[in-house]
This record gives structure tokens, sequence and C-alpha cells, in this order.
């Protein structure tokens, strides 16, 4: 988690003297938090992707973009996604108003007028809640990206043994029965490698990033199930060989595919693509 005195914290409201009231609290009972401040919601959202905002908390009933709007448009990009957003109102007070709220993507729902213990309380309760979910989304990275490279020295054994297999054959040339066997053993091999593997392993991944490859495929979809495989590597940072491997391809038909997907999602070769990747 964060040290206190570098959290970020976003207050929203078309009223300056609301912003400033929230400020006030802030300020005195936790001047370490940084504050930033919108009048609306475009400004909001531009604030929020450039200063790597931890919190939101914003009003409710605003002109041209309402607090409500503004937690689906966060929600909806992955750079902004993981922010949580506190709506503060006076106007929309029902049960039904708290569940459109929540159900929008709202972590917390206040009602004006805010008592200041309560909202720092709950500040600290969302920022607390960030912190240990991307903990352990990290923690889940990890345990994928072992999980690749296991798959990766898995595939790359069968695919050596494939090799010595094909050795063998070659010195059995009179013995056509044992031709066979090692040909059947092969394709079990082969069959093995390219579909059993990758199967368990998208199951894995798809636990740890669920909108992954149904955002790439809405954003971009022209790119083939073959590449989105690839895509999916590439995110998770393998280099050429374990993706090889990982595939069952050879390295230059990985180096192929991969400037095929460049083209396809209008990425120039001087911009990094897994960090493009990584935002989907």
């Amino acid at each position: 988690m964060k040290p206190m005195n570098s959290l970020k914290i976003l207050l929203v409201d078309d009223v300056v003297e609301n912003i400033q009231t929230l400020t006030g609290y802030f300020e005195k009972l936790r001047p370490e938090y940084r504050l930033y401040q919108a009048t609306h919601g475009k400004t909001a959202l531009e604030i929020a992707k450039t200063m790597k905002i931890d919190l939101v908390i914003s009003d409710w009933d605003m002109p041209g973009m309402s607090g409500i709007d503004l937690v689906k448009k966060l929600k909806a990009e992955p750079k902004t996604a993981h922010i949580p957003v506190i709506i503060v109102t006076g106007v929309m007070l029902s049960t039904i108003d708290l569940e459109n709220a929540l159900s929008a993507g709202a972590y917390e729902y206040l009602r004006k007028p805010v008592d200041p213990v309560e909202l720092v309380a709950r500040t600290n309760s969302a920022i607390c809640y960030v912190g240990l979910h991307l903990k352990e989304l990290a923690l889940k990275n990890l345990e994928l990206t072992e999980k690749t490279m296991m798959l990766a020295r898995s595939n790359q054994f069968n695919i050596d043994t494939a090799k010595k297999l094909k050795q063998l054959e070659n010195y059995l040339d009179g013995n056509l029965e044992a031709r066979s066997v090692i040909r059947e053993i092969l394709q079990d091999i082969e069959q093995k490698t390219r579909e059993d593997n990758w199967g368990h392993f998208e199951v894995a991944f798809q636990n740890v990033h669920p909108e992954f490859s149904q955002n790439l495929t809405k954003k971009f979809p022209h790119v083939t199930p073959a590449e989105l495989k690839q895509c999916i590597l590439m995110r998770l940072g393998l280099n050429t060989k374990d993706m090889a491997f990982v595939l069952y391809q050879s390295p230059d038909s990985i180096k192929v595919t991969r400037s095929r997907i460049r083209k396809k999602l209008q990425i120039d070769n001087d911009k990094n693509l897994q960090s493009f990747l990584v935002m989907i």
C-alpha cells in the first residue's frame, strides 16, 4: 500500500464552495493527502488518467456529466478502472439511488451534509480496500507468470523429445511397425502440446484478467484467435523464445505474427507493444 503522504485524492463538484468544504475537512484531519480538484466530469477524467489518482470523491448532480456517468467512464478505462469512487449527494437520497450508485461501480455513497470524520473514515476504507485488491492482483499475476514459464519448459521438453524420436525413426528405416508407433507418439505429443496445455493456461489467465480478451477483440475485431494467444503472452511479458515454446511455433513465426499484430493494432515500431496491451 502507498504511503499516506503520496495518496492522491480528486475532489469533483460543480460548486466550488463544496470542494472548498471537503478540502478543509482533509486539511484538518488528513493534511498528508494530496488533493486535486475538478468542477466537471471531463476535467476529472483527464486528471484521473494523467495524475494516477488513488481515490475520487464526486458530487452526483452535475451538469454535462453526472457523478454516476463519471463512475461509469472511469470503470470503462483500463487506466482508471481500479480507482474507487465515493459519491456524495444532497439530492439523490433514496435507497434506489444508493443501489444505482453501487451498481454503476461506486465504492461508497455519502449523503450531504457530509460528516468530516465519516468522510475520512470512508476514504481510508476505500484506499485500504483497493490497496489489498491490487496486492492480491499482483500476487495472482506472479503466479500466472510462473505457470506460463512452467508451460514453456514443459513444451520445450516435449519439443526436444519429439526431435529425438524423429532421429530414432531415421535409424529404424526397415522397421515399419516401429516407425508407425513413433509417428503415433509424435502426433500425441504435438496434439497435447498445442491444445491441452494451452486450455489449462487460458482458464488461469481468464481468472486473473477476465476482460482482456473481450476488450481486445471488441476494439480490434480483425485479430485472429492465434494472434490473440500471442497477445496474451506478450501482455505477460514473455520473450520470443518462450512464446515459441508455449505456442509450439518457431521464433521466426512468432516475430512474423508480432509484426502483423502491430499493424492490426496500429502500433508503431518505436512504441512498446506490451505496454499497450497491458492497458487493454
